[in-house]
């Protein structure tokens, strides 16, 4: 589904996983099917917000837009935060500790294995 519409940001609260939660007002009623209202329930896509006068996107916009290549639809979770749950599932198997020092230590543990293949091609 492409939604293409002239909106308002109106509001944003930061959440507890440190991510930002938009709200967005449209001055029109937007003829959605009901199809397609499920279809962007829990989808990923683009927001592309223009905070200006001019209410239209011109053609070239709309182009690279559509060029956006997404693996959203693969992966809905980037790669640190599949890292990062991956670790707290161990974590929570190992239950040993605070998961913040868990986590800072592995993710070391990772850093410093491929610092040391750095070092060792130089």
């Amino acid at each position: 589904m492409k939604l293409l519409q002239a909106a308002q940001l109106t509001g944003y609260r930061r959440r507890k996983d440190r991510t930002v939660s938009l709200t967005f007002t449209t001055q029109e009623i937007l003829d959605i099917s009901p199809i397609d209202q499920m279809a962007t329930d829990e989808s990923g896509g683009i927001l592309y917000f223009r905070a200006d006068d001019q209410m239209k996107f011109n053609q070239a916009e709309v182009e690279e837009l559509d060029a956006i290549e997404l693996d959203l639809y693969d992966q809905p979770k980037s790669q640190s935060q599949r890292l990062r749950n991956v670790l707290y599932k161990v974590w929570e198997q190992d239950g040993e500790g605070e998961f913040k020092e868990y986590y800072r230590h592995q993710t070391e543990r990772i850093i410093e294995h491929f610092k040391s293949k750095l070092d060792a091609d130089t």
